[in-house]
């Protein structure tokens, strides 16, 4: 009879671990690390975005894809600042830059998708500006 009461609380403790390590796994994998590099006399940065574990041949998998390359357009250009009109304007650029960056990484991933490609486990794109 112990057991029996004890059995919906030990339930929806599985439950809420196993949500915890799903929401853990997602934040990881939409964190990865910025990238920098000086070409000429531009800073360059970008994120390495994952992927391969969306079913991108479906509207669900788009949208996360989308959500993460939001993600990665913050991690890369940061957020509106309140100084000089040409911090802003820069700022503005980023997002356009790493935005379109994005864009054509996902309708090339789409495509594989569609065709049928399989990725490779690990695989990621780059984005910035």
């Amino acid at each position: 009879m112990f057991a029996r009461a004890l059995a919906p609380i030990a339930t929806r403790t599985l439950a809420a671990a196993a949500a915890s390590a799903v929401l853990f796994s997602a934040a990881v994998q939409a964190k990865p690390a910025i990238s920098e590099q000086t070409v000429g006399n531009r800073l360059v940065r970008s994120v390495e975005v994952p992927f391969v574990d969306l079913d991108l041949t479906t509207p669900e998998g788009t949208e996360t894809l989308k959500v993460r390359l939001r993600s990665a357009t913050h991690q890369v250009c940061g957020s509106l600042p309140r100084g000089p009109l040409r911090e802003q304007t820069d700022y503005k650029n980023c997002v356009r830059e790493t935005t379109v960056s994005g864009q054509r990484a996902m309708v090339t991933l789409i495509a594989r998708a569609e065709a049928g490609e399989n990725f490779k486990p690990g695989e990621r794109i780059a984005v910035g500006s």
